[in-house]
């Protein structure tokens, strides 16, 4: 997301997305402590703000971003075996239709 200039000493620093983004965030009821990580390409302002942010910066490549995802859910592992095996039980339309 880039901030919105309005002033004409507006920028696009690494400072100027902070602010926007924790804007942002605030109108959802979250914080910019509630990310755990930043989804960018690998330019020096998205460095500069995951700096500022002190979390990690994932490039756009998927494959970094299954491994950072992975990564966060690990502490949900057995919450996932769970909702996994309770998932397979679901394939069939006799079993989901138990539930109802």
């Amino acid at each position: 997301m880039a901030p919105i200039i309005q002033e004409p000493n507006d920028d696009l620093s690494a400072r100027t997305h902070r602010e926007y983004l924790a804007g942002v965030l605030e109108t959802f009821g979250k914080a910019l402590s509630d990310c755990v990580y930043l989804v960018g390409d690998n330019c020096s302002v998205n460095k500069r703000l995951a700096t500022i942010m002190q979390v990690p910066l994932v490039g756009c490549a998927s494959h970094r971003l299954n491994l950072a995802v992975r990564h966060h859910l690990e502490q949900y592992e057995e919450d996932s075996a769970i909702v996994q095996a309770l998932m397979v039980k679901l394939r069939t339309l006799k079993q989901s239709a138990k539930l109802r």
